[in-house]
């Protein structure tokens, strides 16, 4: 995962230049941006165990098949699994927030 500032750095020093007006322009409104991205992390972060919950509850609901021999929720161990799974993927756009 790379910031809107490494990003652009990058960029830059790859193209042996200073960063330009519009890459200027990108990293002012990430950092304007920052505090509503932070806050929205923060939030993630609080109702982790609720969000992955609902999120796993859902999916069961509108898939029951889900539930059947042979796929993914036939068992509580992968159900379990299901839900550790979009844990992680809540993590990963929490990481996404606050780059």
């Amino acid at each position: 995962m790379k910031s809107v500032v490494t990003a652009v750095v990058t960029a830059a020093d790859a193209a042996g230049r200073f960063p330009s007006q519009n890459d200027l322009e990108a990293v002012q409104g990430n950092i304007q941006r920052a505090a509503a991205r932070l806050e929205a992390a923060e939030k993630l972060a609080a109702g982790l165990d609720a969000v992955t919950k609902e999120a796993g509850d859902a999916c069961f609901n509108k898939y029951p098949y889900l539930k059947q021999p042979g796929e993914a929720g036939e068992n509580q161990t992968k159900v379990d699994k299901c839900y550790r799974d979009l844990g992680h993927y809540l993590r990963l756009i929490n990481y996404c927030l606050v780059v």
